[in-house]
């Protein structure tokens, strides 16, 4: 077999350049912002810079607290009933909460770390981040509702909800710092620090706001307590 005759190798596919710098291309709409923020988050972050920052802003926070919704169907069908709809309604409100109180700290995080933002663009960054978290909560939620319909233990339900939220948020923060280097913002001590305190507080909300896999007579508790010491008490069995 002569040389001239070996089939020519295929070129190679392109490198996916994710985080590139450019325009979002075609009518903006939820679907669109979706897609975008999966395969080319660099877009994202221009219209967040060049585009209409607060309209995407508001898109991105508005699926992002309405996946969190839809993830807590399946929270509240553990114990069913009234939980159908509680479990839903307080995880949205939950991120909701933990949104705008850490938002503040963020700014001034991405301030110290060489960032010039605008308040507007770093609540947008925000609002992209819990959307990707949620977003991936959403693909988790059959596999969460096979289990909560073939067991009764909360424990575990718990557990694995809350692995869940962990592998979302990982992801959701790895995508805030990509999108901070491509700002130019320097070092990563800031981020973890910042994400630090998120993680507390989101879980200290789930705590604030419980109960959300089991029922109770009160819609929000009359004790106050740190979310580490409802844990030891949920598995000691104590109220």
């Amino acid at each position: 077999m002569n040389p001239s005759d070996t089939p020519a190798l295929p070129p190679p596919f392109p490198r996916c350049e994710r985080f590139k710098f450019e325009p979002i291309s075609g009518p903006p709409g939820p679907l669109l912002f979706l897609e975008n923020l999966l395969k080319h988050p660099g877009r994202i972050l221009y219209e967040l810079e060049n585009g209409h920052p607060k309209a995407l802003a508001l898109w991105l926070l508005a699926l992002g607290v309405g996946g969190m919704a839809i993830y807590g169907l399946v929270v509240g069908s553990l114990a069913g009933g009234a939980q159908l709809w509680i479990a839903p309604a307080k995880l949205a409100l939950g991120t909701l909460l933990s949104v705008l109180i850490c938002l503040p700290s963020l700014y001034i995080f991405s301030c110290l770390g060489g960032s010039d933002a605008r308040p507007g663009a770093v609540a947008g960054l925000l609002a992209a981040m819990v959307c990707l978290s949620a977003l991936l909560l959403v693909g988790f939620a059959p596999v969460a509702w096979i289990f909560s319909q073939s067991t009764d233990s909360a424990a575990f339900m718990g557990a694995l909800h809350l692995l869940f939220w962990l592998i979302g948020l990982f992801f959701g923060l790895r995508l805030l710092g990509g999108m901070s280097r491509l700002r130019g913002e320097s070092g990563r001590a800031h981020l973890r620090i910042w994400a630090a305190i998120f993680i507390l507080v989101c879980l200290q909300m789930t705590t604030t706001l419980r109960p959300l896999l089991g029922r109770s007579e009160h819609l929000l508790p009359d004790e106050k307590k740190f979310f580490v010491s409802h844990w030891v008490d949920s598995l000691s069995g104590k109220r």
